[in-house]
């Protein structure tokens, strides 16, 4: 099988929900993976990260006097300057007190300064030397320590530029302003759904330290998606997605999928999705609901030599919060808990029918985890789901309602030439009880058991491991 994502309105599926993809055996819902899933390249599942680039100085030029002038160095005074303590910085000159040097070599130890600024993730601060008279061995250090004074949005976004101004209101709080910061939230900006942006930081000119941030941005309100599933064991099917992005001043987004033709099993899947931001540390509110249904024909081997047919009908109904907890531009994690419902019911057919109902209530805590070291990339997610006995918990069928079940899934990409990459890939799933349906992990389709079709090869646990090579096209 060989799933094809169909880009509609000009923006890519990967765009489109301007939020990183996982890959289909990185989702631990069963009757997700029996879905068209998009075959995208490795490349898509990189962390999000805007450009930025920088204008203006990291230091001032020795333009005021040859670097060879001769210097007996007395006493080093300092301007500005908080981070470092005072000791330090004297320390930092003293093999240049007492003795003849020049402003050239004066000037590489000030250009040090400006290094350790910047190791100490301060990039907006340096030192520089400053026009003077030296001959009498005073030599003055101008030490700017750069903030954002002010930002200015280039373009509009509609209501969802009062979110974004949240975000780069928080850059304008810290003095001197770290790059931590600046990547986190600039990093959050640009996971705004349908936004793409382009910052641009002015770094300051003068004493105080202050620096203009200039972020170019753009909405694509709309977006559509058509992803295709065709091969010899399961019917062509279509999964359509269309997304509203960023219309309110919450930043939301909402989705809505549609599985069509049906096919010979009778597939029929919805399934819509809200989320909106809630503050400016990038914390959202998810929402879901799906109906998946299916009347296959395709029987199944049971353990006891019976062979049935299942036909299934399931509602799943989801709430949860969704935090980033580290946000750089080589690196991401973010933890999401779920409180969610489902209720299936399940006809199995065979000499005589059997059918029985199931209401499962559970909790789920999850993480996602992505880094790019050079060209490799490292993908981990995890989780852990916990049935509750209550809250209208129940099953006809002998599951465990209070069930406990745990999620390990990773991936690794590197590359084997220009033109060719290794991608290894792994996936744990554990529970020591009886799963009901809807929990249960599936291995067919593009998963591990890709001699299987998409509907089988599940159960309560498992494990399974990939190895496979990927051709990059350029441009």
């Amino acid at each position: 099988m060989r799933p094809l994502a169909v880009p509609l309105l000009l923006l890519p599926w990967a765009l489109a929900a301007h939020a990183e993809p996982l890959p289909g055996f990185l989702d631990s819902h069963e009757y997700e993976r029996r879905l068209p899933a998009a075959n995208l390249p490795i490349e898509a599942y990189r962390p999000i990260s805007p450009n930025l680039r920088l204008a203006g100085p990291v230091g001032e030029r020795l333009d005021w006097a040859p670097a060879d002038t001769p210097v007996v160095v007395h006493k080093v005074r300092f301007e500005g300057g908080t981070v470092f303590p005072l000791s330090d910085l004297r320390e930092h000159y003293q093999p240049l007190v007492g003795r003849q040097t020049t402003l050239g070599e004066l000037q590489q130890y000030t250009r040090q300064l400006t290094q350790r600024y910047r190791q100490e993730g301060y990039l907006l601060s340096y030192a520089y030397l400053p026009p003077q008279d030296v001959a009498e061995g005073r030599v003055n250090v101008v030490l700017v320590e750069g903030y954002i004074r002010d930002y200015h949005i280039d373009g509009d976004i509609g209501p969802a530029s009062d979110y974004l101004r949240q975000l780069l209101a928080r850059l304008e709080t810290e003095r001197p302003l770290t790059r931590e910061t600046l990547e986190r939230y600039l990093g959050l900006a640009g996971r705004l759904p349908g936004v793409s942006i382009e910052a641009e930081l002015a770094m300051a000119r003068t004493g105080d330290g202050a620096a203009l941030l200039t972020v170019h941005a753009r909405h694509k309100p709309f977006s559509a998606a058509v992803t295709l599933a065709d091969s010899s064991r399961d019917d062509a099917q279509a999964l359509l997605t269309a997304t509203s992005n960023a219309q309110t001043r919450f930043a939301e987004q909402f989705q809505a999928s549609l599985l069509l033709p049906p096919g010979d099993d009778q597939v029929h899947y919805q399934r819509v999705d809200y989320s909106q931001h809630l503050d400016e540390a990038g914390s959202q509110l998810l929402l879901s609901a799906s109906r998946y249904r299916s009347e296959p024909d395709t029987r199944i081997r049971l353990d006891d030599g019976r062979d049935i047919t299942r036909e299934r009908d399931s509602q799943r109904y989801a709430i949860g919060l969704r935090q980033p907890v580290i946000v750089r531009p080589n690196e991401w994690l973010a933890v999401q808990g779920h409180v969610y419902a489902v209720s299936e019911h399940v006809e199995e057919r065979q000499s005589s029918s059997r059918d029985y109902d199931t209401s499962v209530r559970a909790l789920s805590f999850e993480g996602d985890w992505r880094k790019v070291e050079g060209s490799r990339l490292r993908m981990v997610s995890a989780g852990v789901y916990q049935g509750l006995d209550y809250l209208g918990a129940r099953s006809d069928a002998d599951y465990d309602m209070d069930f406990l079940r745990f999620r390990l899934s990773a991936l690794q990409s590197d590359p084997l030439s220009a033109s060719w990459q290794g991608v290894v890939s792994g996936a744990l799933y554990w529970s020591d009880d009886r799963l009901p349906d809807s929990e249960r992990v599936g291995f067919g389709g593009q998963s591990f058991g890709r001699g299987y079709p998409r509907d089988q090869a599940d159960g309560d646990k498992g494990g399974g491991c990939g190895l496979r090579g990927e051709l990059q096209h350029a441009g």
